[in-house]
């Protein structure tokens, strides 16, 4: 996202504030991390929620294309279906999508954050390890402020 104007921020940001770090952009130096998560002996095993969010620059804001303002991807073939995205209600995760589904924001994105949050989860067929394969990803139309 090097020259993006829309960013991600984590370290439990405020809504509506500027605060949070800098999600690394293509250098998985500041990457957002999940957490352990056991291996189950058998399907599933979920990670908790972790807090992000999404702003961009002073003097931008998103602009509406395609009935949304932003979409938020888990950019991975192998492994987007172990991540998992969810809006913001009041502080706590929202309706999640399914598994691998993107985040769609329908309402303006400016200057502050705007939050969501994400969580990943492993199946029991999984080796534990440090998986640093999977990327997040924003992609919206961006303007300057009127």
């Amino acid at each position: 996202m090097a020259g993006s104007k829309i960013k991600i921020y984590k370290n439990n940001p405020t809504a509506g504030g500027t605060d949070g770090t800098l999600v690394s952009s293509s250098t998985g130096l500041n990457p957002i991390e999940s957490g352990a998560i056991k291996v189950p002996e058998s399907g599933y095993a979920e990670g908790n929620w972790i807090k992000l969010a999404v702003r961009c620059d002073p003097g931008y804001e998103t602009v509406e294309d395609s009935s949304r303002h932003a979409r938020i991807s888990i950019v991975d073939s192998e492994k987007v279906t172990m991540w998992q995205l969810a809006p913001d209600n009041s502080g706590q995760p929202g309706t999640a999508e399914d598994w691998g589904d993107p985040l769609d924001f329908l309402t303006k994105i400016g200057a502050t954050n705007t939050i969501f949050w994400a969580r990943a989860r492993v199946a029991s067929t999984e080796e534990p390890a440090n998986d640093a394969s999977v990327d997040i990803q924003v992609a919206a139309t961006i303007g300057a402020t009127s």
